[in-house]
């Protein structure tokens, strides 16, 4: 269907976002502590900031507008512009700019440093989305954080309670979308070993959910711990959205500005007359408003932010099933007939060695995964018969009946042989024949 399709494709730009978003929230963390510490600032950057860096880089690599192999001295100069975007994101280099004064603005603002890593950690995700490269980024960056965290306390000074609390979110962040990004990714490789997509069932869901449950659980007694609020751990997982929303407000409020003196303009050379601006003097006699701070808006803004993002969650979980109910309804009065024939590619270049149950030979050790599988079926059918496989049960569902942690990767190994013509590499090989000894030895230790 195509809304179907069109959720897939959503649900499928999880897995680079949570990348991306990983990425740029472990930098987060070093920039807080470098910004508190060395430069005695508050931080200016956060992890959407260093996050959007590397996406645009991951994005410019994947569509070939930027290819850093074949044109280094381009990538180069993308870099370096990069930097320098990053390094005048401070106010006080932008004054000595302007002043003339370049080598005093050399030493301020280490953000520059920062999007130049952050572009080429872009770079490297552009290329490819590899589950062992995200499991290494979250094992190893985990224990890594200690660095800017001893950094933090050591030398924060008077800004420690801006470095506790930035650098707690950020690192709830990182902890979020890399765990959640490792997931999926491994689901993906799963899903190209097995040939079953990912976004098509609610693995995914799962995955995120869990991870989400088990970093609330840590992080809700971490932040009382530290004597931070609450809403640190929702800005922790939420933190990258609330920041992208308010840079499209800025955006809205900085067109429709625009659009509003330009139309007092239009108005005026037109021969309306409008009222002119008010004067200081008159804004000063009207009543007094109220004025609120980023901080005290972030709990009302915070709380509408994760409602409506709940609702959206539970819309798109009950259409979505309600979809999939009406599409696997059978018809009425009608019959249905199914089958299914082996791909003739399978066999188009050098079968694959298969012997059939009956004809494998009984007592030895098998040489290759299929023989494996039908030797663990021969082990089942005389040693735990209630868990051999019954005539017409499929190997999927039989592997899944008797809940064996041999049996489902040995019948992996056989459907990619005998049903998808896959030839397996020799270490495959000999871990499917390592499975069906220690089922064998599992099964003859019952008796």
């Amino acid at each position: 269907m195509r809304w179907s399709s069109l959720t897939e494709r959503v649900v499928g730009w999880l897995l680079p976002v949570l990348a991306i978003v990983a990425e740029g929230a472990w930098l987060a963390v070093v920039y807080v502590a470098i910004e508190t510490t060395i430069d005695a600032r508050r931080p200016l950057l956060g992890t959407f900031e260093l996050a959007v860096v590397a996406g645009i880089a991951a994005v410019v690599v994947r569509r070939r507008m930027l290819r850093p192999d074949d044109q280094p001295l381009t990538f180069f100069v993308v870099l370096a512009l990069a930097g320098a975007i990053g390094w005048t994101w401070d106010d006080r280099v932008r004054e000595l700019l302007a002043s003339g004064n370049l080598a005093a603005a050399v030493g301020f603002h280490p953000g520059g440093w920062l999007f130049v890593v952050a572009f080429m950690r872009g770079v490297g995700r552009g290329v490819d989305i590899d589950d062992r490269a995200l499991t290494r980024l979250v094992l190893l960056g985990v224990p890594a954080l200690a660095l800017p965290w001893i950094l933090g306390q050591l030398g924060a000074g008077a800004l420690h309670p801006e470095f506790v609390e930035e650098a707690f979110v950020a690192s709830l962040t990182f902890v979020a979308a890399g765990f959640m990004a490792a997931g999926l990714a491994r689901l993906q490789e799963i899903g190209r070993e097995t040939g079953v997509d990912w976004r098509r069932n609610r693995s995914w869901l799962g995955t995120i959910l869990g991870v989400l449950a088990i970093v609330l659980a840590v992080g809700i007694p971490a932040s009382a711990v530290l004597g931070l609020p609450v809403d640190t751990v929702a800005r922790g997982l939420v933190g990258p959205v609330l920041a992208l929303i308010g840079y499209v407000l800025l955006a809205l409020v900085f067109v429709a500005s625009i659009l509003s003196a330009a139309l007092y303009e239009v108005l005026s050379r037109l021969g309306f007359a409008l009222p002119p601006p008010l004067t200081p003097q008159e804004l000063a006699r009207l009543p007094e408003l109220r004025e609120y701070t980023i901080e005290q808006l972030q709990g009302p803004i915070l709380t509408v932010v994760i409602g409506w993002a709940a609702i959206a969650l539970l819309a798109v979980i009950v259409i979505r099933v309600w979809v999939r109910r009406r599409v696997r309804r059978p018809t009425r009065g009608g019959s249905e007939e199914r089958s299914f024939a082996l791909p003739q590619r399978s066999f188009a270049i050098r079968p694959p060695r298969i012997d059939r149950p009956g004809r494998r030979r009984r007592g030895g050790t098998p040489e290759n995964a299929v023989e494996a599988y039908l030797a663990a079926l021969d082990e089942l059918r005389d040693r735990d018969a209630p868990r051999a496989r019954r005539e017409h049960e499929t190997p999927r569902g039989h592997a899944t009946r008797v809940q064996l942690p041999e049996l489902a990767p040995l019948q992996a190994d056989y459907a990619l042989v005998r049903y998808g013509g896959r030839l397996l590499s020799p270490t495959e090989e000999r871990r499917a024949i390592g499975r069906w000894r220690r089922l064998r030895d599992r099964l003859r230790g019952l008796h």
